[in-house]
């Protein structure tokens, strides 16, 4: 396994870091688990739109099971040219656990995804709730910024396991009447009146 201590030795060598691939029928699926790397912790910084937090039992539960078991799980990350570091879309908490704070780690097991922001932000929300993390509270925001990063509804919808209700629900949660302006269709309301049935 590769260590990064440097933007320059990642950049060195990313090109040769492609993530074998799996058949699923017609879909390719990558594994980029198979490509981890262990990078230095100031390489690796927090994103900005994780809706998900942990309570200090758990952060204590994943300490031990660190302790124990290992690092089974790398944090999920994607490489920003700009700033020259890895962001993390995905184990937050576990880059926490090896911090100063807990096991004082110099180094933490990281895997390179080539996402833009919008699947970033899909990815990190699916993997939250396949975990049964997400804080829903946080939903009308990330909608608000992929809405505003010209994601369109359905396309939300499909990503992060929504009805188009839903996204709807949470755009007006926003209060932000921009976000309505290309809207293509809304949910009506329908009032029927009840006939009695006298059969």
């Amino acid at each position: 396994m590769l260590t990064i201590d440097t933007p320059d030795q990642y950049e060195a060598i990313r090109e040769s870091m492609a993530s074998p691939v799996l058949k699923s029928g017609r879909k390719s699926i990558a594994v980029p688990c198979a490509t981890t790397l262990l990078a230095s912790r100031a390489l690796v910084r927090a994103n900005n739109y994780n809706p998900n937090s942990v309570d200090i039992s758990k952060m204590r539960l994943l300490r031990q099971s660190i302790l124990d078991n290992g690092f089974c799980f790398p944090v999920v990350t994607i490489w920003d040219d700009a700033e020259r570091v890895f962001v993390i879309v995905d184990g937050f908490h576990r880059f926490t656990i090896g911090g100063p704070d807990w096991l004082k780690l110099t180094h933490v097991p990281v895997v390179v995804v080539p996402h833009d922001i919008s699947k970033r932000m899909y990815a990190t929300v699916q993997f939250n709730k396949a975990r049964g993390v997400h804080q829903v509270d946080l939903d009308a925001d990330l909608i608000r910024a992929l809405i505003q990063q010209g994601n369109g509804e359905e396309e939300i919808a499909e990503h992060l396991g929504m009805d188009l209700d839903t996204v709807y629900r949470y755009k007006q949660l926003t209060g932000i009447a921009d976000l309505f302006a290309n809207a293509s269709w809304s949910m009506p309301w329908t009032v029927a009146e009840e006939v009695p049935n006298h059969g």
